[in-house]
């Protein structure tokens, strides 16, 4: 399921979404991918899709990929191409360069001096 809350620059400070579910800017409600489909373009709200979202993106029909397409102002020919929009890219982990250890001999010099 989708979140959505409201975007940060919404009109609104506190908004039901139904007549049980209330959004504000700081708290978000589970919505279905098909209900967020239709209001992508809409400035008050902001949707987080997330991994779990890839089975019913990849189940929908080009109607609804015609309507995400119209809401998003983009042309998606495949369900694919929708993923990849929507869905957050993994992280690429960036593993630290090896350090080279140069060795250095110094010689210290050790004086022993007596009085």
């Amino acid at each position: 399921m989708v979140t959505v809350r409201l975007s940060d620059n919404s009109s609104v400070r506190r908004l039901y979404i139904n007549p049980k579910q209330e959004i504000t800017r700081e708290e978000g409600v589970a919505v279905p991918v098909k209900w967020a489909a239709i209001r992508l373009s809409d400035p008050n709200y902001f949707f987080v899709f997330e991994e779990a979202d890839k089975e019913e993106l990849l189940k929908l029909n080009d109607r609804f990929l015609q309507l995400f397409s119209k809401e998003t102002g983009k042309e998606f020919s495949s369900n694919n191409d929708l993923i990849k929009e929507l869905l957050p890219t993994p992280k690429k982990t960036i593993l630290p360069k090896p350090s080279v250890k140069k060795s250095k001999t110094q010689n210290k010099s050790k004086s022993t001096l007596k009085k």
